[in-house]
């Protein structure tokens, strides 16, 4: 019969009951990585299973002595191997957050645009919304909605499939919708700082150092989360950026007369290069 297992996250077989004991016993495999058969109805550890449970008596490793009397301070932050996260280079570490910052902001710059643009396009008075908190702060909610939405139907959202990035449980499950909005709330506090423009550059460079340290951010190791990283091709870059540019040069013609506005009031002085800037094709003979 077949048989698939977990590891780092990810799926990996199939394979032969015959193979998967024989790494059991030479201690490549640990009883507690979880399994699925032909015919089980959901994954479940190794150790679980009859068809291997002989070799994971075998697996087993002596008891270990007793530990020093020492003080355990039972206050203390969890660690990693308490987030079960997988052990990964530096290199992976550093991929993996380029990655994570670049399907962010893709998101990002996705949603706003697409907020803004219909509201230019439905006639509002756009130029005024922008400046009220009200209208930024719904923008932020629905996303928070929308994202929560994505990654527990599908475990990912359009910049994060871009890059190839998913959300998953530990046990490569889906993440239940509670879970899901959770931690889309915790990436807006504590990963972009609520947008504003002073605590957005301090939480993503906490967030930099704390996934290179750790290898999980706070709102993901903690609560059994783990971004898994698919192998993906240059082209997936070479698309981002045509896609990214696509976005910002639509969205730019859409909102051109509120940011011609804008920058009238906000630099008087140099209202009139925007005069000069008109193309020689639109000015009278």
């Amino acid at each position: 019969m077949r048989t698939w297992i977990i590891i780092d996250g990810e799926k990996s077989g199939p394979f032969d009951i015959a193979q998967i004991a024989r790494r059991l016993e030479s201690g490549d495999l640990n009883p507690e990585t979880f399994g699925w058969i032909e015919g089980m109805k959901e994954w479940q550890p190794l150790s679980t299973i009859p068809q291997f449970s002989e070799s994971c008596v075998q697996a087993e490793s002596p008891t270990p002595p007793p530990l020093p009397a020492v003080v355990i301070d039972s206050t203390a932050p969890p660690s990693t191997a308490h987030w079960q996260i997988p052990a990964t280079t530096m290199q992976e570490k550093t991929a993996l957050l380029i990655r994570r910052f670049f399907a962010r902001w893709f998101d990002m710059l996705l949603w706003s645009s697409c907020y803004m643009c219909a509201f230019q396009l439905s006639g509002s008075d756009l130029k005024s919304l922008m400046m009220s908190f009200w209208f930024n702060y719904t923008m932020m909610i629905v996303w928070l909605l929308i994202e929560a939405a994505m990654i527990h139907a599908w475990g990912t959202t359009p910049g994060k499939a871009m890059l190839g990035l998913r959300v998953l449980r530990a046990d490569a499950s889906a993440l239940p919708v509670g879970l899901s909005l959770l931690r889309s709330i915790r990436v807006y506090l504590m990963g972009m700082g609520m947008s504003h423009p002073l605590l957005l550059p301090l939480c993503h460079g906490f967030s930099w150092w704390f996934v290179r340290k750790h290898g999980a951010a706070l709102w993901d190791g903690a609560v059994g989360i783990r971004v898994m990283m698919l192998s993906i091709s240059a082209w997936r870059w070479v698309v981002y950026a045509m896609v990214t540019f696509t976005i910002l040069n639509v969205s730019g013609l859409v909102l051109e007369p509120v940011s011609r506005a804008l920058f009238r009031e906000m630099f008087p002085e140099q209202a009139q290069w925007l005069e000069t800037a008109v193309p020689q094709s639109k000015q009278s003979p």
